[in-house]
């Protein structure tokens, strides 16, 4: 599949000189249609990336109750999704293809004519309707997405009631993921939590609060990590093991050691990691039922042998 080059300046600046989306070009786009296909995969190069056809609308109060569906936000375009979108929808007069139409997670959509994309302001509307049409899958998607909307909203606040009062005054930057805040929250951390074990402690358990331990985790569950790499790793160990070492711990611990970003510098702290503290994680990850988490103890394990050896 081919990929755009999203780092060509002269093409994003042509972009920007494109006049922004209204609902009066969908309008104009509409007049004169007589056939609507939608169609697998989004679009690339102002052409369907499928040819598979999804959807075939041809009775004319079925093209004009899509075309009033397609209703953008005006208050919301501008913006680009990184994808290339889920559906194409093609706009047919005379059998000529006038204008195509990426359907982006059935929340906005984009034309190559824009400056960017647009918000749609029926969504619910819209996937209904192209259910009753024949084309399920953008309400079924529709409803998972509000699904795990709501499963993550629970989530979130269950993590944020774990985490110390700090991470709460700083929770609008965070979850913007604003730049320039970890500093300031660091501070108002040591205010909160002055003795340092104890920091460390707290932000390991924190860091240990997770569905995902590897991947596909909310970016917010990162912020713990992000301070626990200002401690000095002989810092973090003394601090667990004078700790109660129970499996709260362990798991933020275990979650750190093995991180993506720790495993490439790792190599240079293995004196730093007891194998008491690797027997405990190995402990704790088999306990839980964590195999991933086991199989990254298992290479630690091996690292601290060899650099024993």
């Amino acid at each position: 599949m081919p990929t755009p080059d999203m780092t060509n300046e002269q093409r994003l600046a042509a972009i920007n000189n494109l006049p922004k989306a209204t609902n009066a070009s969908i309008r104009h786009m509409f007049a004169g249609i007589d056939k609507v296909l939608l169609k697998d995969d989004g679009v690339y190069d102002d052409k369907a990336m499928s040819d598979t056809v999804l959807l075939t609308l041809t009775a004319p109060e079925a093209i004009s109750k899509i075309g009033q569906l397609l209703e953008i936000d005006e208050t919301m375009t501008g913006f680009h999704c990184m994808c290339l979108g889920s559906y194409a929808i093609e706009l047919h007069a005379h059998n000529t293809i006038k204008y195509i139409i990426g359907l982006h997670h059935g929340t906005s959509i984009r034309y190559s004519g824009w400056n960017g994309d647009a918000a749609l302001s029926k969504t619910e509307e819209l996937v209904t309707f192209l259910s009753e049409q024949g084309l399920p899958q953008p309400l079924e998607e529709h409803i998972q997405r509000i699904k795990d909307s709501k499963a993550g909203e629970t989530a979130q606040r269950n993590w944020l009631q774990t985490a110390p009062e700090t991470f709460r005054k700083h929770w609008e930057q965070i979850i913007n993921m604003d730049s320039g805040y970890l500093s300031a929250l660091i501070q108002d951390l040591h205010a909160e939590i002055p003795e340092q074990r104890q920091r460390i402690i707290t932000l390991l358990q924190t860091f240990g609060k997770t569905d995902k331990y590897w991947s596909g985790y909310p970016y917010y569950e990162s912020v713990p990590e992000d301070i626990l790499k200002t401690y000095e790793v002989k810092d973090i160990i003394h601090a667990y093991l004078l700790s109660d070492r129970n499996y709260i711990t362990q798991r933020g611990l275990g979650r750190f050691l093995c991180s993506y970003d720790f495993k490439k510098i790792r190599k240079n702290y293995l004196n730093d990691i007891p194998m008491e503290v690797i027997d405990d994680l190995d402990k704790c990850f088999e306990h839980l039922g964590e195999k991933r988490g086991e199989n990254e103890i298992f290479s630690l394990r091996k690292e601290k042998e060899k650099s024993l050896s």
